[in-house]
């Protein structure tokens, strides 16, 4: 019996009006009056990203777009993160980066795909050092989930890491030709970097929208580790991929609380088919009752997050 959730989930309709209801959230926390546009652009482009990988990958077994879906609601939650244009090319580098690293699903030969991975997050590292951390999970992704792995597309993950480097410290040298310390003084950066846990910067709704994420990241989970059987081998694999880069993401999360913009944006987007997996194909009265009541929390939480933005 297909109960609400299952209704909504399912409904070829729902990704239509929650992208109007994404566009009418971003109108309402300032868009014009703030001029947002290129993180609007930056946003929409990731659910795009999100969509694709649903598609391409055929994440869950029956139609459905709650990927993207509940990508847009639980972003939308966190509006505190619109203003932020370095925050929103993080979102859509890592959703792009995970559009990458599932295209290379068996692959040893994808050195051209891994490489602009690597690249991806080397250029946002110029922005924020500490997006470099990312880069051990994904390594131990393709060995272990992904199996593509070799020494091709390991050296192809190298060169895409020192390419952005290489070509922006040209640049510098280029700029400061006559004072070519300055070239190199961007790297400073990497010993200034904060290590010591400081959980006094992080706000009340920044934790209300964490505990969110980690209440449907559990529920989600369970649920999957429990049904997995009937997915395909592909399909496993990914969701074991998104599972282990959210408890890593929340590791670090627990180790740089003060690094919390940087990590939240990857925390939602592999929760968010995580969820849709969940809240797709349970149907009962129980797992409705649940659907309901996240519903309601994220419209609580944009609210309060509005409200005070």
């Amino acid at each position: 019996m297909k109960r609400f959730q299952n209704k909504i989930a399912e409904s070829r309709r729902t990704l239509p009006i929650t992208i109007l209801y994404g566009v009418g959230i971003w109108l309402l926390a300032g868009l014009v009056h703030q001029g947002w546009w290129f993180q609007f652009v930056c946003f929409f482009t990731s659910v795009f990203a999100m969509i694709h990988l649903n598609n391409i990958n055929l994440l869950i077994r029956v139609y459905s777009r709650s990927v993207s879906v509940f990508y847009i609601l639980l972003a939308c939650s966190a509006t505190w993160m619109f203003a932020s244009i370095q925050g929103t090319v993080q979102v859509l580098s890592m959703a792009a980066g995970l559009l990458l690293l599932c295209s290379c699903y068996q692959d040893q030969k994808s050195s051209g795909r891994t490489f602009y991975l690597y690249m991806l997050i080397s250029i946002v590292s110029l922005l924020e050092p500490h997006f470099l951390l990312f880069v051990p999970i994904f390594l131990l992704l393709m060995a272990t989930t992904i199996y593509s792995l070799s020494w091709r597309t390991f050296f192809a993950a190298l060169l895409g890491l020192i390419t952005p480097y290489w070509l922006f410290t040209g640049w510098q040298l280029y700029t400061y030709r006559y004072q070519p310390e300055m070239a190199i003084d961007y790297l400073k950066r990497f010993t200034d970097m904060q290590w010591a846990a400081d959980y006094s910067v992080v706000t009340t709704q920044q934790w209300a929208y964490l505990a969110l994420l980690m209440v449907l990241f559990v529920v989600g989970a369970i649920h999957f580790w429990m049904t997995s059987y009937m997915d395909k081998i592909r399909v496993r694999q990914i969701y074991n991929s998104l599972m282990m880069l959210t408890i890593y993401t929340l590791v670090l999360m627990a180790l740089q609380p003060q690094k919390y913009d940087t990590f939240i944006g990857m925390l939602t987007i592999v929760v968010s088919p995580i969820v849709a997996h969940f809240f797709t194909l349970t149907r009962t009265r129980l797992s409705n009752l649940f659907f309901i009541a996240t519903m309601i929390a994220i419209l609580v939480l944009t609210g309060m997050n509005l409200w005070i933005l």
